[in-house]
């Protein structure tokens, strides 16, 4: 192990991999990797189960991982050990960081692990007092939540906003947000009202098919067939921003209806999404400090295919976390 300073660390590892695409994970013994010298080894304490790590799972991401792999786009833990190229400066050895991208996931093994090697510059430091579990689950979210809003949506002081999905993590970050950046008003529509206790009082509540006063941006995080009646939810020349299809990846729009209704229908990219420097810890501490709100649900290794199965199914609000 080629690195500048580290902790004692054992040979072999409990991780979840995946053998076949569209089969669940299998928990295996193996290797402890080897960071590279620009790269952390880190012990994961919590590690994220996301939509998109089903996707990558299922074989449908345009990037399939060579078999077995072990999933993971995101995580939080202690940093073990640091390859001699890295800034001991900023990431040191022992302290908590959240690591996200890099490749964890699918270009190389992710955090269903119980150690992950990843770059350092995927690695930073978790603010003081924030939970592990929470510090893992908050940063891409809230990333892609303002990016919705702020960015490709362009709110606009006073404007009103709906949210789809609203209470889901991507759906209950973007409401917050578009509070706190001025929104005039902002509807939530969700499916469970009575998980909704997070919101704050600017925020009306309502049924996914309760029809109400236009909004001028849309954030639409569940896509699928529903979509073309939720467009026109949007006033002639609002804009709806695209961010997810947890009910379906399909779509009929008509053309008509679509001109007729002059609405942007403006997809979100993360992948292609460049945010301000320093946005994301900007964002991971507005949750440390409570101004963001975020509902995470911890559950053990042993339960994974059942937490997968609820993840799938949409059971699930906020993000789900294993705990290693």
């Amino acid at each position: 192990m080629s690195v500048g300073k580290a902790m004692s660390v054992p040979e072999e590892m409990s991780a979840l991999r995946v053998h076949a695409f569209g089969e669940l994970p299998r928990l295996d013994r193996v290797p402890v990797p080897e960071p590279g010298p620009e790269d952390v080894l880190v012990r994961i304490a919590a590690g994220v189960i996301s939509h998109h790590d089903l996707t990558v799972a299922g074989g449908d991401f345009p990037l399939r991982p060579e078999l077995p792999y072990v999933p993971g786009l995101e995580g939080a833990g202690y940093v073990v050990a640091a390859g001699g190229g890295v800034d001991l400066e900023r990431i040191a050895v022992a302290m908590p960081v959240r690591i996200f991208g890099g490749g964890l996931g699918s270009a190389r093994s992710g955090t269903w692990a119980e150690y992950v090697a990843v770059s350092a510059r995927a690695a930073s430091p978790v603010p003081e007092g924030l939970d592990l579990a929470l510090a893992a689950a908050c940063g891409s979210v809230a990333a892609t939540a303002w990016a919705a809003v702020l960015d490709v949506g362009a709110l606009q002081p006073g404007e009103r906003v709906g949210v789809t999905g609203a209470t889901g993590a991507v759906g209950s970050l973007a409401a917050q947000l578009a509070v706190l950046k001025g929104a005039g008003s902002v509807v939530a529509w969700t499916r469970s009202p009575e998980r909704a206790g997070d919101f704050p009082a600017e925020v009306e509540i309502a049924a996914p098919d309760q029809a109400l006063e236009p909004v001028d941006l849309l954030v639409d995080t569940v896509g699928g067939s529903g979509l073309p009646e939720r467009l026109r939810s949007v006033r002639p020349g609002g804009r709806a921003v695209l961010v997810g299809y947890t009910a379906g990846t399909e779509v009929h729009l008509s053309i008509p209806h679509l001109l007729a209704g002059d609405v942007s229908v403006l997809p979100l990219n993360m992948m292609r999404r460049r945010l301000p420097k320093g946005l994301e810890a900007e964002l991971v501490s507005d949750v440390a400090a409570g101004k963001l709100r975020l509902a995470v649900e911890v559950v053990a290794r042993e339960h994974a295919d059942a937490a997968v199965a609820r993840l799938t199914s949409g059971a699930v609000s906020g993000r789900l976390v294993l705990a290693w």
